[in-house]
């Protein structure tokens, strides 16, 4: 028995391969951090980038203007009528 366990704490095989295992890993990590913080970044630079538009067109609207946002099915949720 103890002649086993000396031959199981001198063993090494598999080391390397867990060592790899774990650096794989952490670069993934790593990259999907990065990843989806570009991600956010884009998502948050568009819906400021529409939120402006509609804003600006709210305050620049020509006279009778109609705006309509509509749902995904189509129906109107908004509708306002600028300048008129």
């Amino acid at each position: 028995m103890f002649q086993l366990f000396r031959r199981l704490v001198k063993d090494q095989q598999g080391m390397i391969l867990s060592s790899e295992v774990v650096l794989v890993g952490t670069i993934l990590v790593l990259g999907a951090i990065a990843g989806l913080t570009s991600l956010q970044y884009a998502v948050t630079h568009e819906l400021n980038d529409a939120a402006n538009a509609y804003d600006s067109r709210s305050q620049y609207g020509g006279s009778g203007d109609t705006y309509t946002v509509h749902d995904s099915t189509g129906v109107p949720e908004v509708s306002c009528n600028f300048g008129g």
